[in-house]
């Protein structure tokens, strides 16, 4: 490459810098000079960098310059500086340096993280192990503990906001402090959205958090419950892409309880449901009484049997997976209705014919019927397990309003499952419950069923579909 190539290719990338509205490299933001762009959010974009001296590395926070003449967000941005200065905790982020550039947009350098974000491993793994649970949760209550004593309440708690670093020990850091209030009256603390409701995330939010009324730090035990139920069963309590239905649900409807959707203990549904109590003064008291029931649930006699493994019973599963197609890139309004309402059909189908709901994820839905000890009564039970699998193939191919680029998957097998004895029986592991393991990877169009589903079935029988291969 010549000089002119070189100095050409510079200036060009340069160019794209700026009409993207990003710093180049080698700004200074007081005593950190910039090397690259990390992200982008709706107010601020973030750098790396490092310090000109000592060479310590750091991330840098800079108000975007479209919204820097905004006298709200610069009250966000410097209620975001401040609540961070006030709090010094191993489980929240460390500021080092607060400034304006020359162009007088304010920035912050703060420690830099590597890793990925809680929302990154739940949308990685679907949903995570009980020790695992206790593990992440551990140092965000104690984050919000520190921040709850200084009298900052988050308002914000959610898994895109909770940055878990690579390498060992483990460290979790909470993130965005941006719409933290400080619990002493302020004048600015009562700042509402244009709809007159406190600024958040519908999602997560409290019904007193959504109302607009006085908040305390129970708002944010009840967005740990949200998260909870989350990690526990890998999709949020409520489903819905309409924010106004969100709203109503989280100001009307008591959750589903995390056992009717995954095998949990008992003990779990009461630690998320007292979260998310409507009313207040029925959640738990602190982030310490929360996190000392949460550790009694998983380390409790229920979380573990006591006589070793549960025993194993033969069963047969359907297993629904939605796929998104080519050109589904962005999700879309259209498309995320279209998600919920075949996840919504196949629980209800699944239910009303005898399945317990063994796992229920954001694109999942497995089914589980236990299968009885004589042949005969087998066979039928796979017979029915069949029809229902071909009847909710029938019912979600004739759904209002489908979008081509939703592609269902429906899949029956019989394996074995591990069950723990109990009034309502608990799956709790088993072959069965690995589809990844017996499930197509590819599109399935009809009802798929292995010869595990199928032995003993005549060719001509009606109910036995012909396995895709």
């Amino acid at each position: 490459m010549t000089d002119d190539e070189a100095e050409t290719r510079t200036f060009v990338y340069s160019e794209r810098l700026a009409a993207r509205g990003e710093l180049l490299p080698g700004t200074m933001a007081g005593e950190y000079i910039l090397e690259a762009f990390i992200a982008k959010g709706g107010c601020g974009a973030v750098y790396s960098a490092r310090h000109i001296r000592t060479g310590r590395r750091a991330a840098v926070k800079v108000l975007n310059e479209a919204v820097a003449h905004s006298a709200r967000v610069l009250d966000r941005f410097a209620r975001e500086i401040e609540v961070l200065r006030r709090i010094s905790h191993p489980n929240i982020v460390e500021i080092y340096e607060v400034g304006e550039l020359d162009d007088h947009r304010p920035f912050y350098a703060m420690e830099h993280l590597e890793g990925q974000t809680l929302d990154a491993l739940i949308k990685a793994e679907t949903r995570l192990a009980l020790r695992d649970v206790l593990e992440l949760m551990e140092p965000v209550c104690a984050a919000l503990g520190a921040a709850h004593a200084a009298g900052i309440i988050h308002r914000d708690v959610k898994a895109s906001n909770i940055f878990i670093c690579s390498g060992q020990p483990r460290t979790v850091k909470l993130l965005d402090f941006g719409i933290a209030k400080m619990m002493a009256p302020e004048e600015s603390s009562t700042w509402l959205t244009t709809a007159g409701r406190m600024p958040g995330t519908p999602s997560i939010m409290a019904p007193e958090q959504i109302l607009g009324g006085h908040i305390d730090a129970r708002v944010d035990i009840y967005a740990l419950g949200v998260l909870l139920h989350r990690m526990l069963v890998g999709r949020l309590p409520f489903h819905t892409h309409d924010t106004d239905e969100m709203v109503r649900k989280h100001l009307e409807e008591t959750p589903l309880p995390p056992s009717v959707r995954v095998p949990l203990p008992p003990e779990l549904d009461a630690v998320v449901l007292r979260c998310m109590e409507k009313q207040r003064e029925r959640r738990y008291g602190s982030v310490e009484e929360l996190i000392r029931a949460l550790r009694e649930a998983i380390g409790g006699p229920s979380s573990v049997s006591p006589g070793g493994p549960d025993p194993t019973q033969p069963a047969v599963a359907v297993y629904l997976e939605v796929r998104t197609r080519a050109g589904a890139d962005e999700l879309d309004e259209a498309l995320a209705v279209d998600l919920g309402q075949v996840l919504d059909l196949a629980e209800a189908h699944l239910s009303r014919a005898g399945f317990i709901l063994a796992s229920i994820t954001g694109n999942e839905v497995l089914g589980v019927r236990l299968l009885p000890g004589a042949a005969t009564e087998e066979r039928r039970e796979r017979r029915a397990a069949l029809d229902a699998a071909e009847a909710l193939h029938e019912m979600l191919a004739r759904r209002p309003d489908a979008d081509a680029r939703v592609h269902v998957n429906v899949c029956v097998h019989a394996d074995e499952v591990q069950v723990r004895p109990a009034a309502q029986p608990e799956i709790t592991g088993g072959a069965l419950m690995n589809a990844g393991q017996w499930a197509p990877a590819g599109e399935v169009h009809g009802v798929f069923a292995t010869p595990t589903a199928t032995a003993g079935m005549t060719s001509d029988d009606p109910a036995e579909p012909t396995p895709v291969r």
